[in-house]
């Protein structure tokens, strides 16, 4: 569990920082514009996810749970709606920027209110009524829902979220780098003092983070519940573990945005 408890502490302290630091300045700033509230929006995401972070530490460092039943759920369950949530952010950004759609402050809050209430008044219910209920749990551990995969379900609900993010991160990938290339060729040699350049380079950012981030955990997803049944080691089972502490460093984001690489 060491690396599980290394990478959820660089999350935690990273991310931390990040959520700070740019609160104040978007505060300091009092900026109005679109891709401020979908900083904001992620934000919120990223404090949610952190605030879970310490349950998972202190599982991981003492071995046993010590909270209830609905709280390791809770817990569990926020790192997936964190991960689908800021992919969904990330993508509307980077479409927005592809297709140069300027929209007005008023319908992007309506649409990210939207998502917003979309997740916590139907999806968030929804997923906390049947995740980890359908097998017996001993009191003292936590993050053992890998036994749900034996429902069918389950099964097909990871393969449609591990299909529907891999073609779309390939797709908008494939997209992004060839945007970047015709504008690079439009301006060359003075590529860095076009807006319309930098602005699309400063896309390819979040889909680094989705590749960097999420790919892994979706790619070797497939590979464990293929395997599920083979690991009776629970190798695998740690390995899925690590890949899903890896998409929590997505919450580094905060930090680049204040160093200006994505905005």
């Amino acid at each position: 569990h060491t690396v599980l408890i290394v990478l959820y502490i660089i999350s935690l302290a990273g991310g931390t920082l990040g959520v700070i630091m740019m609160s104040q300045q978007l505060f300091q700033r009092r900026s109005r514009s679109v891709m401020t509230v979908m900083i904001i929006s992620l934000l919120v995401l990223h404090t949610f996810m952190l605030l879970s972070i310490p349950f998972r530490l202190s599982y991981y460092i003492l071995g046993e749970w010590k909270f209830d039943r609905f709280a390791c759920r809770l817990a569990s369950a926020i790192i997936y709606l964190h991960m689908y949530a800021t992919f969904a952010f990330y993508v509307a950004i980077i479409v927005a920027r592809l297709l140069h759609l300027e929209l007005r402050k008023c319908c992007t809050t309506a649409w990210v209110g939207a998502v917003w209430l979309v997740g916590a008044l139907v999806i968030t219910p929804v997923l906390l009524s049947y995740y980890g209920t359908s097998k017996p749990y001993k009191p003292s551990e936590c993050f053992q829902f890998h036994r749900e995969l034996q429902e069918a379900r389950m099964v097909m609900a990871n393969y449609c979220l591990t299909g529907i993010l891999v073609v779309m991160s390939a797709v908008l990938t494939v997209i992004q780098l060839t945007v970047i290339y015709r504008v690079a060729v439009k301006y060359w040699p003075d590529i860095n003092s076009h807006v319309e350049f930098r602005a699309q380079a400063k896309s390819f950012f979040f889909i680094l983070v989705t590749l960097v981030c999420f790919m892994p955990h979706h790619v070797f997803r497939v590979y464990y519940i293929q395997n599920y049944n083979l690991d009776k080691d629970q190798k695998l089972l740690l390995y899925n573990e690590v890949f899903l502490a890896l998409t929590t460093m997505c919450c580094l984001d905060m930090l680049c945005f204040i160093a200006g690489i994505s905005h």
